[in-house]
């Protein structure tokens, strides 16, 4: 598979050549702000940074969803998951899932915040295992208004990524 580089990317590599770990230790090093962007074998990652901090991140494909999420950590019941789900898909998921819950009082935007934070850092840690694909970043891009930011430190989530990668390595048997 041949790739061409992508008007305004200021860098871009195999991240079999290149793990992204190391990439992201650049960002943070180097203080980076912009967005980007990994495609993997099976699914594909966004991240933002500023300064080198990320502050946004999602997977195309979640392992969780969003409701998912918010059912598993008890701040959304059933019944008002499905009554969000219902509006969703009524008005042609024009709006989000998580604002509606918002806007219909189920949900409080602090807490909305939170999930979708732990979300963000759940796509980091997938793709820190990822070992085939391409990574694209372009400087000073932000993301959308409509985004929930954070704030993460990259050593803190790599030292946290590599604590997890050591554990599911010691649950599978491996050394």
């Amino acid at each position: 598979m041949e790739h061409q580089p992508a008007a305004g990317i200021s860098l871009q590599g195999n991240i079999g050549d290149i793990e992204l770990n190391t990439i992201f230790q650049f960002f943070d090093y180097a203080a980076l702000s912009g967005e980007l962007r990994v495609e993997g074998r099976n699914n594909s990652a966004l991240f933002f940074f500023q300064r080198g901090m990320l502050v946004f991140g999602t997977l195309q494909t979640n392992r969780k969803r969003l409701g998912l999420l918010l059912l598993e950590s008890g701040l959304v019941s059933r019944e008002k998951l499905i009554d969000a789900l219902r509006f969703h898909a009524l008005e042609g998921r024009r709006t989000r899932l998580g604002d509606i819950l918002v806007q219909r009082g189920h949900l409080t935007a602090a807490d909305l915040g939170e999930v979708l934070k732990a979300q963000a850092k759940e796509a980091f840690f997938e793709t820190l295992a990822w070992k085939q694909g391409m990574f694209f970043f372009s400087v000073d891009r932000s993301p959308g208004k409509e985004e929930v930011l954070f704030n993460e430190r990259i050593d803190h989530l790599l030292l946290e990524g590599i604590v997890r990668m050591d554990d599911a390595a010691s649950d599978s048997g491996e050394s």
